[in-house]
């Protein structure tokens, strides 16, 4: 939204300029999204990577009490539903935007490289464990032996010590965002975040039917 929309905006009860927010600075009613407003918009936020964690919350506790709809349940039917809806993106844009993955995600389809697109491919630094780790999954189904377990298991922790270095480092990475020339880079580092989850997953469902079948026996 441009700097001349956002002045023209105003409130629909009471007149009042409101800029871009969601709640009038006059008479406290919820107003209208602005159009195009993406997440960081919501919680009144520059578009960038690195956000205050503290700065965050606050934002969303206080935008959350102002409209939040058992505030609005006396009020006019307009700023009721006004409410709801402010409510539903001001949630969704917090959850999204407190996770550094989701962020980062996020991220990529504000610049039009979603995740999901081009990424049929296992991540070239997890081809190696993907493989051992399917193939000792595959022998733990035939023959869950005490040993492979344990095995599976130590892979098991291996992999997610993996997974929470590659979210750590994402700090560094928005730290030192510059520009558009890191988008293939964060979506190289999300893709591995997302196939190790995938694999760590499988895992758990590999040892937890291996236990399953023990009891059952």
């Amino acid at each position: 939204m441009h700097g001349s929309e956002r002045q023209e905006r105003q409130c629909w009860r009471c007149g009042t300029g409101t800029g871009a927010g969601l709640v009038c600075p006059g008479c406290e009613a919820p107003q209208p999204l602005p159009p195009g407003s993406d997440l960081f918009a919501v919680l009144g936020l520059r578009r960038q990577l690195m956000l205050d964690g503290d700065d965050l919350e606050g934002r969303y506790h206080a935008l959350s009490r102002a409209l939040h709809p058992d505030r609005h349940q006396a009020a006019d039917p307009r700023a009721r539903e006004l409410s709801e809806v402010a409510s539903a993106a001001l949630n969704r844009a917090y959850r999204t935007l407190r996770d550094p993955v989701a962020r980062g995600r996020y991220w990529l389809e504000l610049h039009g490289n979603p995740l999901h697109v081009d990424n049929n491919e296992v991540p070239a630094a997890l081809a190696a464990d993907v493989f051992e780790t399917q193939e000792r999954l595959g022998e733990l189904r035939t023959s869950p032996t005490p040993e492979l377990r344990d095995e599976v298991r130590r892979m098991r922790d291996a992999l997610a010590a993996r997974l929470r270095a590659l979210k750590d480092d994402l700090s560094g990475l928005y730290a030192g965002w510059n520009g558009g020339g890191l988008l293939g880079e964060l979506k190289r580092r999300l893709s591995e975040i997302a196939y190790l989850r995938t694999l760590l997953g499988d895992i758990e469902s590999a040892l937890g039917d291996v236990s399953g079948a023990d009891r059952r026996h």
